[in-house]
């Protein structure tokens, strides 16, 4: 029964999950030290709180005020204990005399959100803590105008992150202050307060207005740019592989009564016949190609026409010099690292062509994305 209950406490100091239970075991007994009721308690029974606090980046957090606090055991019979800290420039921190029991340790610094947990103290040993805080997440002014790159899969979520970023670098969405580039990996606290995946959120066909203006004001957001690519390979013949992908820009913005609209603002298909030795990497890199070639040509149209859909969110002045390239190199070289390598699990995944028998029964049409085998 010792021994799972050391297991225990090991399992949370590595991991930093449940509760801070963070303690040494006794030398020699094999017991857990254990809180000593009523009392004052010998210099020598004191605990010891040592810690860091970094935020979610894994940087140090400086001028944090940790505190260690409350009721020992929840019994209020035990009187009020509390001790002060600030940590220093590497977020390190350390408190000292505390009564052995279970007390509440909280972290607070103006610039992030304010964190409260459980920690154990225990008799002349020493507990160490590591806490990561997280930016505040509150409703800020709708005043910037979001880009983004959402997909259903592995696959057509990094070409739509790709897709996004050449509508910033090509111009499409002009490069302003007022501009946010979107992040997904740094998205994750935001979903977790909203409660719902960004896909769900950003699905045209199934909105649902709270969880979409929860997402504008945590953001602050007065528009947001949605890039969307949906690819599928079809198997022609034995050595033929037709590659189709289509590219959209959809633009979301949300009126006065709190009713988002959802706007499609450009698209493009393209499609391509490659051997059909590909490999994984290949498939990636041609595909990478078409959305860079398509985002070219929704600026080339955009410009031609004169128009800018997103002209009056981004202030763009219309005396200033267009900053839409007009032309790309195709001819790239596909350069694949090992060859045939197993790609490691950060490359996005593509699916197997479809085989030519499936695809004698699609329907002709727009590319759509299709399940992993």
């Amino acid at each position: 029964m010792k021994a799972k209950a050391h297991m225990a406490i090991a399992r949370n100091l590595a991991t930093g999950t449940g509760l801070v239970l963070a303690g040494l075991l006794l030398a020699g007994s094999g017991a857990i030290a254990q809180p000593t009721e009523g009392g004052p308690h010998p210099s020598s029974q004191l605990g010891l709180v040592v810690g860091q606090v970094i935020n979610q980046a894994g940087q140090p957090v400086a001028g944090a005020q940790i505190r260690v606090s409350g009721s020992r055991d929840g019994n209020v019979n035990y009187g009020l204990f509390d001790r002060l800290a600030t940590t220093d420039s590497s977020g390190a921190f350390e408190i000292d005399g505390g009564l052995p029991g279970r007390w509440l340790l909280s972290i607070d610094h103006p610039d992030y959100e304010t964190l409260t947990e459980e920690v154990w103290l225990f008799s002349g040993l020493t507990t160490p803590v590591e806490v990561r805080l997280s930016i505040p997440i509150r409703p800020q002014p709708r005043t910037r105008v979001g880009v983004i790159g959402v997909g259903t899969l592995a696959h057509t979520e990094f070409l739509s992150q790709r897709l996004a970023a050449e509508a910033v670098r090509l111009g499409l969405v002009p490069n302003t202050e007022r501009v946010l580039p979107l992040d997904n990996r740094n998205l994750q606290p935001i979903l977790e307060k909203i409660g719902s995946p960004l896909f769900d959120i950003l699905e045209h066909d199934e909105i649902e207005p709270e969880d979409v203006n929860q997402f504008f004001d945590f953001l602050g957001l007065e528009a947001l740019v949605v890039a969307k690519v949906d690819v599928l390979s079809r198997a022609i013949s034995p050595d033929l592989l037709r590659l189709k992908s289509r590219s959209r820009l959809e633009l979301w913005t949300i009126d006065s009564n709190g009713r988002v609209q959802v706007r499609e603002i450009a698209s493009e298909d393209f499609e391509e016949d490659e051997t059909s030795d590909l490999n994984v990497a290949e498939l990636e890199q041609i595909y990478q190609i078409q959305v860079t070639r398509m985002a070219t040509e929704i600026g080339e149209d955009w410009q031609e026409k004169e128009r800018n859909p997103l002209a009056r969110f981004t202030e763009v002045d219309p005396e200033a010099e267009p900053t839409v390239r007009t032309s790309i190199d195709t001819t790239v070289e596909l350069v694949i690292p090992g060859g045939d390598r197993a790609l490691d699990s950060s490359t996005p995944a593509f699916p197997a062509p479809v085989a030519e028998e499936e695809a004698r029964e699609e329907t002709e049409g727009e590319p759509e994305d299709i399940s992993e085998p």
